[in-house]
């Protein structure tokens, strides 16, 4: 998906099943991270939307099927920088209902919330 960027050029958001490998990187500090090299016939090459030239702003790494080692090398790296996490939780019944301004959402609010959004658009 291609979207324009407010500083100029295009944000491209990849598939998320793409494969990393066969990329070369370059740059690093202020400058950013940039994809110096996409080796041909890679699985990055027929996977990804991606150019050499192109900045890296963000990589979302899934976790499933990940080994726990290589998941707290991640984890661990990334330590020092910005991360945004996606989590599983467990209800814990002495906890309160979360409202719908909060950003912890029961499954069957989000689904009457999304039955009412649906409704409401179709009539």
């Amino acid at each position: 998906v291609e979207a324009p960027s407010p500083e100029g050029g295009v944000i491209v958001n990849t598939a998320q099943d793409g494969c990393a490998e066969g990329l070369v990187y370059g740059g690093g500090g202020k400058e950013g991270i940039f994809i110096k090299k996409v080796v041909p016939e890679s699985p990055a090459s027929k996977s990804l939307k991606v150019k050499e030239g192109d900045q890296i702003l963000s990589a979302t790494v899934y976790f499933d099927n990940m080994s726990y080692e290589d998941a707290i090398q991640i984890l661990e790296h990334a330590q020092a920088y910005k991360l945004k996490l996606c989590l599983k939780r467990q209800p814990d019944i002495t906890e309160t209902e979360p409202t719908i301004d909060s950003d912890i959402i029961p499954v069957t609010i989000l689904k009457l919330y999304l039955l009412v959004f649906f409704f409401m658009n179709v009539i």
